[in-house]
């Protein structure tokens, strides 16, 4: 019998929604899981709304109440609230010896993100964000390739992430334009992801500077209200990041990029070739050789990455494929669970992502001071 982990969901918005979704489904796409979600417990700022989705996943409890809600006996605390409230939510979650699973970004700047991640290390208790990207068969195969030397000495990379959710100008204030509650715009809420893809894949960095621009500087309140707020995050950012092993390479995140609803690259070029993936082909990542002159696409004999699941093991089969944004979250909380059911550490932890959040931040302060370079550690 698979073991039972214990859950509590924080939020259940859009991303509240996906976690919730990726637990059910671990169930029927994966053949003999070795553990067992049970959604115990939910924390809502209402409940008056998503009461289907509430029912469907079939939460024991459904309550307002953060006392009520902590004094669950829960394995594992999945944090998906605005990114405002995931230092505190996430410092009661350990206190209580419970795991915490976060949304990125971990918190809404470097010195909360590293708090928290001092105190998952002090109360030993396993931490994992939600990077999920790490998740997908095609990164990690790029990965792999990096690491066995096949594209010789890395000399460059970049990546991007586009979306278009905020180039309607009608489209009304949330949480996510206030630079209070977000802690920043396209570069925190997606950049992020393509900050971590360059930790993961070839190291930290030694240096950052950065650039971004908001294009649309007021919203209304309400939809059709003509009274207007101003907006205080970024709707693009641009980052030049130096890593500790000399490589430079570039990063871009926009919200304000027309027909792209998922857009992800992520390119890596050496002396001996190059890998590139695309949010379009997760599956496989296209290698580039020198020494056979032809691009390779396809399965490679690559040895396994260290400490790492096998892919063929928390990646949803293809009969079971629930799409590339679905199977990459499902993959990241298949792998928390087992994480949590093992008390294993998890790779992509508190402290990696504050790692991450330093990036970001130092980026901001070189974007405020025209572009300057910005030397890490901060």
């Amino acid at each position: 019998m698979p073991k039972e982990v214990k859950v509590g969901l924080i939020g259940l918005g859009y991303i509240g929604k996906i976690h919730s979704l990726a637990y059910q489904d671990i169930a029927y796409c994966y053949s003999k899981p070795a553990v067992k979600p049970r959604l115990a417990a939910v924390l809502r700022s209402r409940l008056d709304t998503e009461q289907d989705a509430m029912q469907q996943a079939g939460f024991e409890l459904a309550t307002t109440d953060a006392d009520e809600f902590f004094a669950q006996k829960l394995d594992v605390v999945d944090i998906c609230s605005p990114n405002n409230l995931h230092r505190q939510q996430a410092e009661r979650a350990l206190q209580a010896g419970m795991a915490v699973y976060c949304e990125k970004p971990l918190a809404c700047n470097y010195a909360d993100a590293r708090a928290m991640a001092d105190l998952a290390t002090e109360r030993k208790l396993i931490s994992q964000v939600a990077f999920v990207m790490r998740y997908t068969p095609a990164i990690r195969q790029m990965k792999a390739l990096i690491d066995a030397g096949e594209l010789g000495e890395v000399l460059n990379f970049r990546g991007h992430l586009f979306h278009s959710s905020y180039l309607d100008r009608d489209r009304p204030m949330s949480w996510r334009l206030r630079g209070s509650e977000s802690g920043g715009g396209a570069l925190m809420d997606l950049g992020a992801h393509i900050v971590d893809l360059a930790y993961y894949l070839l190291g930290p960095a030694t240096s950052v500077r950065g650039m971004t621009r908001t294009w649309i500087a007021d919203r209304c309140i309400l939809p059709g209200s003509v009274e207007r707020e101003a907006v205080t995050v970024d709707d693009w950012a641009h980052v030049t990041l130096e890593l500790g092993c000399g490589v430079v390479g570039m990063i871009e995140a926009t919200r304000m990029a027309a027909g792209a609803s998922d857009a992800i690259g992520f390119e890596v070029y050496g002396s001996e070739g190059s890998a590139v993936f695309r949010a379009s082909q997760p599956e496989l990542v296209e290698f580039h050789s020198l020494k056979r002159k032809q691009w390779l696409r396809g399965v490679l004999e690559l040895p396994p990455l260290r400490d790492e699941r096998p892919t063929e093991r928390i990646w949803p089969s293809g009969k079971y494929s629930q799409g590339y944004f679905m199977n990459h979250h499902m993959a990241a909380e298949y792998d928390l669970l087992m994480n949590v059911a093992e008390g294993k550490p998890a790779l992509c932890d508190f402290r990696s992502a504050a790692a991450v959040q330093e990036v970001v931040e130092a980026a901001y302060r070189s974007a405020a001071e025209g572009g300057i370079r910005i030397s890490l550690p901060l």
